[in-house]
């Protein structure tokens, strides 16, 4: 397939667009795609609400405004999570839930990109397996996190199953969409140059389905997190979700909001290292694109 034909005049600069672009509309563009960072006055903003919000937390919870037994204060919470570090949070409970997160995302993240792709190819096969699929997605998972535990046992594998069900429609469906949303006129330009059907999946909906399946990807390892920790939460030997029923069960509410503000901070993790692998990815399809036609 020649790609120079249509090919334009204006080279993609590093990032994604054209040399020559002004830019205020380069810059424009990148924030709609979210690659330009946040502003100075919207960090203060987040410092500033946050200050007011933990504060008033804070004086309601000594003054006696509100219970400290049911919803404690940001100080205690701040104790809590100190001695939690010291204890068995992170070396056991954390690493068993990132273990069971991480396998059960993985696996099912695989599965769902190579079956949506595959499928994508294949028409009919698509049209049968379609209510089958939307029969088990309309499960749910959650609910059968008891059938799980009576199948793998209370370990690490049905934890895993539990994260992975999850996840697989997730990613699926978003992969899925990707691959609708090809542009017609690249296809239709593609077969008027004699493109193969290996070349116009692999220069054209691979790159346009790119953005939807990270977008499932990252909704896919926070639906993994919350598969494991609701699994952990039924049964299980360790875990954010074995901690939070023994707080919850002890009335230990400054525990119990510690344990919350570690798994926050291991999904805000997970959310920025997606962020960043997105990025290049999105610049080489816009430039990739960009050559083709």
């Amino acid at each position: 397939m020649r790609t120079h034909t249509l090919e334009s005049p204006v080279e993609p600069t590093a990032d994604g667009e054209p040399a020559g672009a002004p830019v205020a509309a380069t810059t424009e563009t990148s924030r709609r795609r979210g690659l330009v960072g946040p502003t100075l006055d919207l960090v203060l903003g987040w410092i500033v609400l946050a200050v007011i919000v933990l504060g008033v937390w804070e004086w309601a919870g000594r003054s006696g405004a509100i219970s400290p037994i049911f919803f404690s204060y940001p100080s205690a919470i701040g104790v809590a999570l100190v001695e939690g570090l010291r204890g068995d949070l992170i070396t056991l409970d954390a690493r068993y839930t990132v273990i069971a997160t991480i396998v059960g995302f993985v696996t099912a993240s695989l599965a769902g990109v190579l079956v949506a792709f595959g499928l994508s190819q294949v028409p009919y096969l698509r049209k049968l397996l379609s209510p089958i699929f939307t029969a088990f997605n309309s499960l749910p998972r959650v609910a059968l996190a008891p059938l799980f535990v009576l199948w793998f046992g209370i370990g690490l594998l049905s934890h895993i199953v539990l994260a992975a069900s999850l996840t697989f429609f997730v990613v699926f469906a978003n992969t899925m969409g990707g691959i609708e949303s090809v542009d017609q006129d690249h296809l239709l330009l593609a077969r008027l140059q004699g493109a193969t059907r290996w070349q116009t999946f692999r220069w054209f909906i691979v790159p346009s389905a790119l953005p939807s399946m990270f977008v499932g990807l990252e909704l896919g390892f926070i639906f993994a997190m919350l598969g494991t920790v609701s699994g952990e939460m039924i049964a299980g030997e360790a875990g954010f979700g074995v901690r939070l029923q023994r707080d919850a069960g002890v009335f230990n509410t400054k525990g119990y909001f510690a344990t919350l503000l570690v798994l926050v901070l291991v999904s805000a993790i997970a959310s920025a290292l997606f962020q960043l692998a997105k990025r290049p990815l999105v610049r080489w399809q816009s430039v990739h694109l960009l050559r083709r036609l």
